[in-house]
């Protein structure tokens, strides 16, 4: 093995190894989720060194050159940050919106709405790109395959997802088989699975490049809302129910390989940390859950909220959780110190629906049927800017990977976005 070059990885903090194996280029991660601003890159360099083959004495002064790189990008991201301002509102869909993300590269993002269509926008001008037709209903779930980003993912009301061509807006396969809504859908980390959550009690694993269905994962008793893939090697999913209960999947056998119970109200949502190893799960019982993804175990539950937990999130360091609550407020816990409470976002008027850290994690974005988003200083719990204008409800929010780009929906038929 030769090792060819590291690449910076800002989000989580890590760095990649790009490598030479019997003439095949592969790439090795390296997480460095405790790199800040304090940390010693000399010692860390060393740790790295007695630890990985491919880092040799000769390319020790380049790896320490490289974190020092890393530690001031992360000094530079501070909870401060930038102000947004209002950059584009985007208004061609003719009902409420659902949901939107960016792509990668923040260049693009994708919107669905209740007009029964997804569209990609590009971001800079404003304009639309594609609209992609062909669902019988609403539009729900929408999502690329990162990091290519080359095709996108769409669930439906019709009872279908759908895989598109994202430069030609052709439709490359439609996912049959499920009896009730899907109101959630993912591409798995390498893009080769596909996931589906349905009103039907079920979820659903598709083969992404032929749309043949795989399994169908049983178990859950009432409608399964919330789906997510880990984030790593995508082999394992975690599924959320309105049945009060997370299922734990491997997608190389049929039968679930873990229940979570504890909840004693409906799933609002679930997310695995970064390295798979904790599941968060926030419920309409008014409490979150920090659960270990491993041995299936309850490690902390919170009910500091007044009413319905609604959204939960996990920073990119998978070191702290946030949720979002009816109660019209939003909390940060640290998950390594007992699901310590370490800030409270109090100040929008109406439920809290949406929730998402910053790629830096200083900032938490907030989405409210108030019709306003907001910004808050994770460590304080101050507000630092009102992102306002819209006319309906923000259903949902999003930074772009880099953090410089903020998407809001709207119940007024339009997304805006935020530089």
């Amino acid at each position: 093995m030769k090792l060819l070059k590291f690449h910076l990885r800002y989000h989580p903090p890590g760095i990649v190894l790009e490598y030479l194996q019997k003439g095949i280029v592969k790439n090795k991660d390296i997480d460095l989720l405790d790199l800040n601003s304090k940390s010693d890159t000399k010692a860390v360099a060393n740790e790295l060194y007695q630890k990985e083959l491919l880092i040799t004495e000769d390319v020790r002064e380049q790896l320490e050159q490289c974190l020092e790189t890393l530690k001031k990008r992360i000094e530079h991201e501070g909870p401060t940050g930038k102000r947004f301002y209002i950059y584009k509102t985007l208004h061609t869909h003719v009902l409420p919106l659902t949901n939107v993300c960016f792509d990668k590269t923040g260049q693009r993002c994708l919107s669905g709405s209740y007009d029964r269509t997804c569209k990609i926008w590009d971001v800079d001008s404003g304009k639309e790109l594609k609209t992609l037709s062909g669902h019988q209903n609403v539009v729900y779930a929408v999502g690329f395959n990162f990091p290519s980003c080359n095709r996108v993912l769409t669930g439906s009301f019709d009872k279908t997802a759908k895989i598109w061509n994202a430069e030609t807006g052709e439709c490359l396969a439609t996912l049959w088989g499920h009896t009730g809504e899907v109101v959630a859908a993912q591409f798995n980390s390498k893009g080769d699975y596909v996931g589906t959550g349905s009103m039907d009690h079920l979820a659903k694993l598709y083969d992404s490049g032929t749309g043949a269905e795989i399994q169908t994962y049983t178990g859950h008793t009432a409608e399964v809302i919330a789906l997510q893939f880990d984030p790593n090697e995508g082999q394992k999913l975690i599924t959320g129910s309105f049945d009060g209960t997370i299922s734990l999947w491997d997608t190389r056998v049929r039968d679930r390989v873990g229940v979570l119970r504890g909840h004693s109200g409906e799933i609002s949502s679930v997310q695995y940390n970064w390295d798979s190893t904790l599941v968060g799960s926030a419920s309409l019982d008014g409490s979150a859950r920090l659960w270990d993804a491993r041995q299936n175990t309850c490690l902390a539950t919170v009910a500091s909220h007044s009413d319905e937990v609604l959204d939960i999130c996990f920073d990119w360091a998978g070191q702290r959780m946030a949720t979002s609550s009816s109660d019209c407020s939003a909390r940060v816990y640290d998950v390594r110190a007992e699901f310590k409470e370490l800030a409270v976002m109090r100040g929008h008027r109406e439920e809290v629906s949406k929730v998402c850290f910053s790629p830096a994690g200083g900032c938490l974005l907030t989405s409210s049927a108030d019709r306003s988003a907001r910004i808050w200083n994770t460590n304080t719990g101050n507000c630092l800017q009102v992102l306002s204008g819209h006319q309906g409800e923000i259903f949902s929010c999003a930074f772009s990977y880099a953090g410089d780009a903020i998407v809001t929906a709207s119940k007024d038929n339009t997304c805006r976005i935020w530089r």
